[in-house]
């Protein structure tokens, strides 16, 4: 595949440092969708995912990539309103956003595990997958390459929509949203079930996103490197 030059800065207007190999990770050909048939979790937006099915995606007139250009505007308008509300609030507005992310991630994973009960031949670490794989291919649109070995899992992020528009900073909007889909699943599955920490990132310049998952301790990878972010994001709303 031919590599595409990537801009320097994000549409967000963040700095990027595009990995050449981003592109060509082969995302293309990777399966989708059939793993996750081990845990049977529902679609969030059911209704609305049916609607889009039976008029829009029934139309043979209709191009799916304008929903997608949809999408990006939404995500691209939440970091603009993010980033505004830190400016001029500071660290008040910064959390107020925070929590309503945290909130629209927590009810979206409640709807996809309402009435879902761990199946009691897999393992923590396979049902920890497979809820990160629900998360990552339904509420990502994204293609993974997932592994589980022992008490551990892993995923690669190898498409994501957002990796061409993002800059690296700008995935914390996505964090805050999963620090709600990791609580729903605490509530769900069991508190000390799984945490997750991330090595790499597309739009901080690797070829394919990795995430950990493994068992929670006492600590809480995922929100105290949100916490970490918390502090950066402030420190550059102060300028």
């Amino acid at each position: 595949m031919e590599h595409r030059p990537h801009a320097e800065t994000a549409w967000t207007g963040t700095p990027v440092r595009p990995h050449p190999d981003a592109r060509r990770n082969g995302a293309e050909a990777i399966p989708w969708g059939g793993r996750r048939e081990a845990l049977p979790l529902k679609w969030p937006f059911a209704q609305a995912v049916e609607g889009f099915r039976a008029k829009a995606l029934a139309n043979a007139d209709y191009d799916p990539a304008s929903t997608f250009v949809w999408g990006q505007m939404m995500a691209v308008s939440l970091i603009a309103m993010l980033k505004t509300i830190e400016e001029r609030f500071g660290k008040d507005g910064h959390d107020a956003m925070r929590e309503a992310l945290v909130e629209v991630g927590d009810r979206i994973a409640t709807e996809m595990l309402d009435g879902v009960e761990r199946p009691a031949d897999l393992s923590r670490a396979e049902v920890a997958s497979l809820f990160a794989s629900w998360v990552n291919e339904v509420a990502y649109a994204s293609i993974e390459r997932p592994s589980v070995e022992g008490d551990r899992a892993a995923f690669d992020i190898l498409y994501c929509p957002h990796e061409d528009v993002y800059g690296a900073f700008d995935c914390r909007v996505q964090r805050y949203l999963v620090e709600g889909m990791i609580a729903a699943a605490r509530r769900a599955f069991g508190e000390d079930l799984f945490d997750v920490s991330f090595a790499s990132t597309i739009p901080a310049g690797a070829a394919a996103c990795h995430f950990d998952l493994f068992p929670k301790g006492t600590d809480d990878a995922w929100n105290e490197y949100s916490e970490r972010l918390r502090t950066r994001a402030l420190k550059l709303a102060d300028g």
